[in-house]
Order: C-alpha cells, then structure tokens, then sequence
C-alpha cells in the first residue's frame, strides 16, 4: 500500500470517528427479581414468573432538577455541581444553568448579582442591562440581561427571580457562544427547555 493511499485512508478513518454517535448509556435493569445489563435503547427479553417477556429502555435526552421546591429538565449531558441547600450549577459547553436560593425584600437583588457575576468574572458590564422575559408554563417571569466583556470575549447573562409561596430563588442563565449561531444553539436549546418545564 502507498503512503498516498495510507494517509488518505488515515484521514477517512478520523473524519468518520469525528461524526460518529456517542456510544450509548449502558443500564441495569431489575424485573421481578431478574437483572439484565443492556445499552439504552437495546431490545432485551427477560424472564418474569417464569415467562419470557420482551422489553426495551430508551434514555431519554434530559434529567429532571427537583431542589428548593423548583422542577425543571435540563439536557443530560450538562455538569452537575452543588452546594445544597443553597447553590446549583449545571454546566454545557457554551451554556450554564446557575440556581440559587436568595432573601425576598432585595429590590436591587438581580442587578448586585449581575455586578458580582462581572467583578468574579475580573470585567465590567459591556453594556446597560436590558429587560428580558421567559415565557413559562406557569407564565412570564421578567428578568434582567446583562453582557460582559472577558478578554475580548462576551459572556451574556440572564437573571430571573423565582418567587412563589415558600419558594424564592434566583436563576441564572449563561451563554458564552460570542454570537457563533452554531455554539449558541446549545443555548437557545436549554433555554427552551427550561420554559417548557419550569415549575415552582
């Protein structure tokens, strides 16, 4: 075989696994005191009392967040960081998903925490903070916007308070996308998801 033909084939081999799909989740599985260990998704039988049954698992692409009185999806390959009872970060590639609990009577609570999120983050605000909505299934909850500028870098932040009977928490949605519409898709997805199933 030709180096030409090797390198080439080298590089078929490389772009393949670049695109190929992520090996799905393995699981075990218990029914009726019977445990099978199959891949997410796999078609399996299993015997129950005796007879043969035919089953299937699918993964679903979310985990469902339920802390502080508050329940969302989220999308399952995010990081999961805590500090409970107080603090959770989820964490994507370009999008960050911060929850944490606050006290009620702080009329200026979004804008301090914005400020913070900046002065952590060594930048100022890059820009005036704007009004901005989420429309939810329990309605609209406004919030405030803020984009900071890290090392020529823009970080945007949402920041919503969630308040309900016992419930009081502030959320914090990021995206470090800088404008790219393919990474900011991630965004837009999580984003999209957290209305779709915010409940408190």
């Amino acid at each position: 075989m030709s180096a030409r033909i090797a390198c080439t084939l080298a590089l078929l081999a490389a772009a393949t696994l670049a695109h190929a799909a992520e090996p799905p989740a393995r699981l075990s599985v218990e029914i009726g005191g019977s445990t099978v260990e199959i891949d997410a998704g796999q078609r399996f039988d299993i015997v129950v009392d005796g007879k043969t049954q035919s089953a299937r698992i699918t993964e679903l692409p979310t985990r469902r967040f339920d802390a502080a009185g508050i329940r969302f999806d989220y999308p399952r390959h995010f990081a999961w960081e805590s500090d409970p009872p107080d603090m959770w970060t989820l964490d994507g590639n370009n999008a960050v998903l911060i929850l944490m609990r606050g006290e009620r009577g702080d009329e200026s609570a979004l804008e301090d925490l914005l400020d913070s999120m900046a002065e952590n983050l060594g930048s100022k605000r890059s820009a005036p903070y704007r009004k901005v909505f989420l429309d939810t299934r329990q309605g609209r909850i406004e919030g405030l916007e803020s984009t900071v500028d890290v090392t020529g870098f823009d970080i945007r932040n949402e920041a919503y308070v969630l308040e309900r009977g016992d419930v009081y928490a502030l959320l914090i949605l990021q995206d470090s996308s800088d404008g790219d519409a393919a990474d900011a898709v991630e965004f837009r997805n999580m984003r999209k998801r957290i209305a779709l199933s915010l409940e408190f």
